[in-house]
């Protein structure tokens, strides 16, 4: 699958059918009690603020539900991403396993009079995300073999989130890939998927953004965090710098022309050699010759489309975050 012709069979998954990738690297938390769902809303970026009461006589929606956000610290900076599966009496968090603990401490922190427990149930659960337009369908697939999922698109490329008892683990992944290539349902490697959540612009945290970033300097704030939801941990550091100032940087997507890998952190620069940036994540590009690169560049020069340099190399912006902070705005 490392070639170039199991690429393009999972490029084209992605545009039509599914992509299937086991998530070892999660650990699990698991919340009950009947705050559970309010209590956890106050921790995280995103919203889940429960359904409000059905009308009598109506028919219930099926009980799971989810959403991808962040856990962020006063200061408005990300702790953890997190991948929330709702389901009938619990509530489920998937987050990188060396955040977990650190996360559970966090969590039981701010337990005061709230009816609501919190449990690393890490080594009894495993995860599963599902990227491409089918996601929903392979969701139910997943459920029927024993997992609860959730129908979350973090990625915008359309996707499902999952999770099971580790004894269920097998069956579900089999269930997963029951329709195989045939319907353009396939398994994909961590490898595999490193190059096309480049390719795709999807920044990973560790790599691309990490502790020391707001969500708007990674430029997933529209994916992650909601601006409509009521007051959650570090809400007002968030939220000012969405709607009084902006990011002094933001990350990504380039072009660079040229053959070859740049060195790590390679500096991104104005044509005429001022230092804007630096890279962070990059591959070849699947169109002809050089890379897809992922990087940080100064808030102004942050637009689709922008000439630069790295390493030397002309590169151009292919991918930004959209318009609307507008000059002049303070910095945060």
């Amino acid at each position: 699958m490392s070639n170039a012709h199991g690429l393009e069979e999972r490029r084209r998954a992605l545009r039509e059918g599914a992509l299937v990738q086991a998530m070892p690297e999660l650990g699990t938390l698991i919340v009950t009690g009947s705050d559970r769902q309010t209590w956890l809303n106050g921790l995280v970026t995103c919203d889940l603020a429960p359904q409000k009461p059905l009308p009598a006589g109506a028919k219930a929606a099926p009980p799971a539900g989810g959403a991808y956000g962040l856990n962020v610290g006063k200061t408005g900076k990300i702790f953890a991403e997190v991948w929330i599966v709702i389901a009938a009496d619990r509530i489920y968090v998937g987050a990188l396993r060396e955040r977990v603990e650190q996360l559970r401490e966090l969590f039981d922190r701010h337990l005061i009079m709230e009816d609501a427990e919190v449990q690393d149930a890490s080594g009894e659960h495993a995860w599963a995300f599902v990227h491409g337009p089918r996601s929903a369908d392979l969701a139910a697939a997943g459920r029927a073999a024993g997992a609860e999922a959730a129908i979350v698109d973090w990625t915008g490329l359309g996707g499902a989130l999952l999770v099971a008892p580790r004894q269920a683990e097998g069956a579900v992944l089999e269930a997963l890939l029951a329709e195989g290539e045939a319907r353009a349902v396939l398994p994909v490697t961590a490898a595999a998927w490193e190059v096309l959540r480049v390719e795709n612009n999807v920044p990973r945290f560790g790599v691309d953004f990490d502790d020391q970033n707001f969500p708007q300097e990674a430029s997933i704030e529209d994916r992650a965090v909601s601006f409509s939801k009521g007051c959650y941990l570090g809400q007002e550091t968030v939220f000012m710098l969405q709607a009084r100032g902006h990011a002094k940087k933001r990350l990504v997507q380039l072009a660079v022309e040229g053959e070859g890998g740049v060195p790590a952190g390679a500096e991104i620069a104005l044509p005429d050699g001022a230092a804007v940036g630096a890279v962070t994540s990059q591959v070849e590009d699947p169109r002809g010759t050089g890379l897809l690169a992922l990087g940080y560049v100064k808030y102004k020069h942050a637009v689709q489309g922008t000439a630069l340099r790295v390493a030397g190399r002309a590169a151009e912006i292919t991918r930004a975050p959209r318009a609307g902070d507008g000059p002049g705005r303070a910095k945060v």
